[in-house]
């Protein structure tokens, strides 16, 4: 399993019980290098998961290897021509929809090299990105996380990990 199935999978069994998690499911076409024209119909989600507890929340969750995060590695190739990443449209799709009442997105990085997880709103995500691509910046820094998110807290098993996810909902929740 890849670290970034690895994560998904660990932050799935640190969800509380009294939360309704569900993941949405990537299409064949994101699974080895396979060509958009061999598939005639794919799904593209805006997220990875959609957590339900006491409102609701979309989730995408990154992990980066280096203290760093890549924008091609989290939003894929950048377009010079239209001056936009490949999966920059799920990102304003995530902001759009914490504009409605009751809805939270918000992109997860687990910065794989140090162990800290950020939650970090998708709208400052996509500001970001934005002012990246005007002062060519090409990835996302640690300490920016630390300015613009919320730590999440985990610690490790033998293997897996396991998320404070019922602290970060009650953060969120008390912000709301």
């Amino acid at each position: 399993m890849n670290t970034g199935k690895r994560f998904e999978a660990d932050f799935k069994a640190s969800v509380p019980k009294d939360a309704w998690l569900y993941r949405l499911r990537d299409s064949p076409v994101t699974y080895g290098g396979m060509q958009d024209s061999a598939i005639r119909f794919a799904s593209d989600n805006i997220c990875d998961f959609i957590l339900y507890r006491r409102g609701l929340y979309l989730l995408e969750l990154k992990t980066v290897g280096t203290p760093s995060a890549a924008l091609t590695a989290m939003f894929g190739k950048f377009d010079p021509e239209k001056q936009r990443y490949k999966k920059q449209k799920h990102l304003e799709d995530m902001a759009d929809a914490a504009q409605k009442d009751g809805i939270c997105s918000l992109v997860m990085i687990y910065y794989q090299a140090v162990h800290c997880t950020w939650a970090i709103p998708a709208a400052d995500v996509l500001a970001f990105v934005h002012a990246a691509v005007n002062g060519g910046r090409k990835s996302i820094p640690q300490p920016w996380c630390m300015e613009h998110g919320i730590l999440v807290a985990q610690r490790q098993l033998r293997v897996n990990w396991r998320y404070d996810v019922d602290g970060l909902l009650k953060r969120l929740e008390a912000s709301q």
